[in-house]
């Protein structure tokens, strides 16, 4: 009788592995007329996701165009996006989807969400930063070329309610998966079910917020899905292993990684009902939404542009706080400050930053600057 449990056992973890690593149809998330989708406009609401979230606080997040950390090209000067939200915002049902998609995930693995909703503001920034450089290296484009370029890797900015930016809907999700070690599991395990105390003090939950930070920064790997993120070329699209593969080449063992994890994470967020999207292999779309609609068949979106209402600009201020003042201690503590008096905010977060280190350091999340990079030949 042991050994038939055992038998079974093994029979539905073998089936599992196999539904979440099934290839990638060639031709998904094709949304192509996208934007004559109808919109019926509900009014479902934004939510947080990851740090000091109630709806989703075990998504683990990394806002990459805010510069939340040194993994985001973003963080420097020179490249500081206007607008940009440190908080990592969705529609209430992405958010769902999301938590429903990590309990899929193999052990110890987890969903990095990197942006959801995005600003008008930084939406434009985006565009023009991609187009300007387009436009640098393909001068042979007209106008009406090297718009349609762009907006396979970055939408064009709307203020149109009937055509919005995917991402201006809270709709669309940029995504990857990194994976922890056993020890860290069960740390960030053990935080993320104190935290679900609705009536912890703000103090503790700050200390234990960057606690678990501090141990997914330090010892989550980013999976290998065969380009950073946001990176913008052929070898970013969903299916550019799967199309490798149909015609008869064969993958090199790294290709054959990163193809098993745009797989995975293909699976997951596909069975909760999210829409992938043909040139990037991070970026998912609600079927609530045009671009979500279109990829999932049906006929008309319900998410318009997103309200960014007063809870989320309360919530949005809040992070700020904290995230601020954690790098003002930090760089006090690294004597870049040390001519300022310690106040005792300073002194609250240079204790805590005694064990979790600095706030912004995540050297294992590979991102880029999106930019145009053409890979074949006839592109160059």
């Amino acid at each position: 009788m042991t050994d038939m449990i055992h038998q079974t056992h093994d029979f539905f973890k073998e089936d599992n592995e196999r539904r979440l690593y099934k290839p990638i149809p060639i031709d998904a998330g094709e949304v192509d007329g996208w934007k004559e989708i109808p919109i019926d406009a509900c009014s479902e609401t934004l939510v947080a996701l990851g740090a000091f979230s109630r709806e989703a606080g075990s998504i683990l997040t990394s806002s990459v165009y805010y510069g939340e950390h040194s993994s985001s090209p973003y963080i420097l000067e020179y490249n500081k996006l206007s607008g940009a939200l440190l908080t990592v915002f969705a529609r209430e049902k992405v958010a769902a989807r999301l938590l429903e998609a990590e309990q899929l995930l193999p052990e110890r693995h987890h969903l990095l969400v990197f942006d959801a909703y995005r600003p008008v503001e930084v939406q434009a920034s985006l565009y023009a930063l991609y187009r300007d450089q387009l436009e640098s290296q393909r001068p042979d484009m007209t106008s009406e070329e090297l718009d349609i370029e762009t907006q396979k890797y970055v939408s064009m900015p709307s203020f149109d309610p009937a055509k919005p930016s995917p991402h201006n809907t809270g709709g669309s999700v940029d995504l990857a998966i990194v994976k922890l070690d056993a020890e860290s599991e069960k740390l960030v395990q053990a935080i993320d079910e104190e935290l679900r105390d609705g009536d912890m003090d703000i103090e503790a939950r700050i200390r234990l917020e960057m606690k678990k930070s501090a141990i997914v920064r330090q010892h989550s790997i980013l999976l290998d899905f065969g380009t950073a993120f946001d990176h913008g070329g052929e070898r970013a699209a969903l299916t550019y292993f799967e199309q490798k593969i149909a015609l008869g080449e064969v993958l090199s063992p790294e290709e054959k990684e990163a193809c098993q994890n745009r797989r995975l994470l293909y699976n997951v967020m596909s069975h909760v009902g999210m829409q992938p999207y043909f040139a990037e292999w991070w970026h998912f779309n609600a079927p609530e939404s045009q671009m979500g609609s279109k990829a999932a068949g049906t006929a008309s979106a319900t998410y318009g542009a997103a309200d960014f209402d007063l809870s989320n600009a309360t919530h949005e201020e809040l992070r700020q706080e904290i995230y601020k003042a954690a790098v003002d201690a930090q760089e006090k503590r690294m004597g870049l400050e040390a001519h300022l008096a310690s106040s005792a905010v300073q002194i609250f977060f240079s204790e805590i930053l005694e064990t979790t280190g600095e706030p912004r350091l995540a050297s294992q999340w590979s991102t880029e600057v999106i930019a145009p990079q053409f890979e074949s030949p006839a592109a160059a």
